[in-house]
């Protein structure tokens, strides 16, 4: 799958945590003990024109940029992409700056005005740019003792776009972790996250 697609191709466990709705980091930190985000980098750069086109940018493509690994009990689970214009990362989105080591979901899940459009998925296969930009994100990263340097060869994603006053933030999110660790149950849990640590 090379393309963004609607479609969730992927079967078993994994599946449902694709497909899931609400907040991903609620669903992670209720399958440990320990959830934390990893912040890896944010600021202003070009985005690319996947990206543009999602969030309807027709000018210049410079947009305000946040990634991040999600853990659980310090295994890192998810990498997470989001952007916005540059212009709405200091209006509409501004909030997105000064999140720190907090989750994106206590903005996205807890402030009103805020819609979601559809899931799209992907899968990012060994040697393309996509999987390479996550690898080379993932290996800079300050791992844990312990925990592997390679990634599975075939990385599911995927994104949607949130929109809060006619601005949009497009967010994706790239399953890191061997599709063993995700044979936990995807549960449904109220709070944002039970115990956090940055």
């Amino acid at each position: 799958m090379t393309t963004w697609t609607p479609r969730n191709f992927e079967r078993g466990p994994l599946r449902h945590w694709l497909q899931a709705t609400g907040s991903l980091s609620a669903r992670l930190a209720a399958s440990g003990e320990v959830f934390s985000v990893q912040v890896l980098r944010q600021g202003r750069e070009a985005l690319a024109a996947d990206e543009a086109q999602a969030l309807r940018m027709a000018d210049r493509r410079i947009g305000y940029v946040r990634e991040v690994l999600l853990r659980v009990d310090g295994v890192a689970m998810v990498f997470a992409r989001s952007v916005t214009r540059h212009t709405d990362s200091l209006g509409a989105w501004r909030a997105v700056r000064g999140l720190g080591a907090r989750p994106l979901a206590d903005v996205l899940f807890t402030r009103s005005g805020i819609t979601r459009q559809p899931l799209n998925y992907r899968q990012f296969a060994q040697h393309t740019a996509p999987h390479r930009r996550v690898v080379q994100h993932w290996q800079a990263a300050h791992t844990q003792p312990g925990e592997p340097r390679d990634l599975p060869r075939s990385l599911p994603a995927r994104r949607s776009v949130f929109d809060r006053q006619g601005a949009h933030l497009l967010v994706m999110e790239v399953f890191i972790a061997p599709r063993t660790a995700w044979l936990a149950p995807c549960k449904l849990t109220s709070p944002i996250h039970k115990r956090t640590t940055s």
